[in-house]
């Protein structure tokens, strides 16, 4: 039933939330992103029981942004800067069982740095985002997730600032969970203190959304969300 559907929802993204509250020295209040994490040192990064790697990288207004994590992906740092002066930052996803990837990076060429960190979870995607302030990161107040596959960055109301975009199947007329599955889809849209920008109009699948898997969206096709 719907109900079915809905709940499950409901304890996916209630996980997510409690594992970003676990993790210390976050202010997660609503509409808020939490206090600067206080730099860690590079030389004394671990990630759980391993050194850390470099997953993935990317550069932001002349800056590096490196994804560190252990062999498995299982517990993961944002680090800025590099090696020898960098910012070290916890990811909250990953204690929610989330492996993290090569294709788990994705920043916004803006004004200030924002950084999603992304990756598979429960048949879909969950991801966090990281906004850089000053000289550290600050991660927003709450996690995403996306049962249809996909949550990316874009610029959606041309305020010059990334939104988070995610794409998630519109299950208000299916009867089960795994009817959900096979449901239109649509584009929800957040700004970057976590409230509902608007959504898209529905798509009978997720490619058929402009740019898939890199969804562009733009501020004129957002209507009120379902």
């Amino acid at each position: 039933m719907v109900l079915t559907a809905v709940l499950a929802g409901v304890v996916i993204v209630g996980a997510l939330v409690t594992a970003v509250l676990l993790r210390p020295d976050v202010d997660l209040s609503v509409g808020e992103e939490g206090p600067a994490q206080q730099p860690t040192s590079v030389s004394s990064t671990s990630c759980g029981d391993d050194a850390c790697r470099v997953l993935a990288s990317a550069s932001v207004n002349g800056m590096t942004v490196e994804l560190l994590a252990d062999s498995e992906g299982g517990t993961g740092r944002l680090r800025a800067g590099g090696p020898a002066s960098g910012s070290v930052s916890e990811v909250a996803i990953t204690a929610m069982g989330v492996r993290l990837n090569h294709d788990s990076l994705r920043c916004a060429q803006t004004e200030t740095p924002v950084c999603l960190v992304r990756g598979p979870h429960d048949g879909g995607m969950a991801g966090e985002v990281h906004v850089w302030r000053g000289d550290s990161w600050r991660p927003a107040q709450r996690p995403y997730f996306s049962d249809a596959g996909n949550i990316v960055l874009d610029d959606a109301v041309g305020d010059a600032a990334p939104e988070v975009i995610v794409v998630r199947h519109e299950c208000s007329d299916t009867e089960d969970a795994a009817e959900c599955q096979l449901a239109p889809v649509l584009a929800q849209v957040f700004d970057l203190g976590g409230e509902v920008a608007g959504c898209t109009g529905t798509y009978g699948s997720p490619g058929s959304l402009r740019g898939w898997p890199d969804v562009d969206v733009e501020a004129d096709e957002l209507t009120e969300c379902p």
